[in-house]
């Protein structure tokens, strides 16, 4: 019993002695690159990305990214501006629902940007992109997603990448 407690031991020592196909420094270095390709989304507004893009690698899974942006920036409430009005409510939906499309644009050539910075994942494995939209409490958002979520296997956005044909064609996109 003692035996197959030390051969499992140091199986487990072994293992975690191997290094992971991923370093962290390849995807902090990504981290930049995301957070640098979704700040100039809108570069004239400065809270658009909130925060900076988060990284971390699954082995056996993936390397999985998330960022929170805020499409606009809404009015605010203050002591001498107690209400916002239905007119500028209308204004932010329609000002947000603009950006949605640069924001989904954008998302795809992050993608590829994931594929090009950590080329050595395994080719079973996926790249996972997740990006939360900040939402006002006062917002009308029916059919406005809270979260946008794109994952594509390496072995497919690579080989849509040879064949240059679109990364839509392998990314598959969830929206929340």
């Amino acid at each position: 019993m003692w035996t197959a407690t030390l051969v499992l031991a140091a199986a487990a020592i072994a293992r975690s002695a191997e290094p992971t196909p991923i370093p962290r420094a390849k995807v902090a270095n990504t981290e930049k690159l995301v957070s640098t390709q979704l700040a100039a989304v809108v570069p004239d507004e400065p809270w658009f990305l909130l925060g900076l893009a988060r990284g971390v690698y699954l082995e056996g899974t993936g390397v999985v990214f998330q960022a929170e942006v805020n499409l606009a920036t809404g009015p605010s409430l203050s002591p001498f501006k107690t209400t916002i009005t239905k007119d500028e409510i209308a204004r932010h939906r329609v000002k947000k629902e603009g950006r949605l499309p640069l924001l989904r644009t954008r998302m795809y050539s992050i993608m590829q940007v994931m594929a090009g910075s950590l080329e050595m994942l395994p080719s079973r494995e996926e790249y996972v992109f997740a990006v939360t939209l900040l939402k006002y409490p006062w917002e009308d958002t029916p059919n406005m997603p809270t979260q946008i979520v794109m994952r594509a296997q390496r072995a497919k956005l690579m080989e849509a990448q040879r064949e240059n044909a679109k990364p839509e064609s392998v990314i598959d996109v969830k929206e929340y």
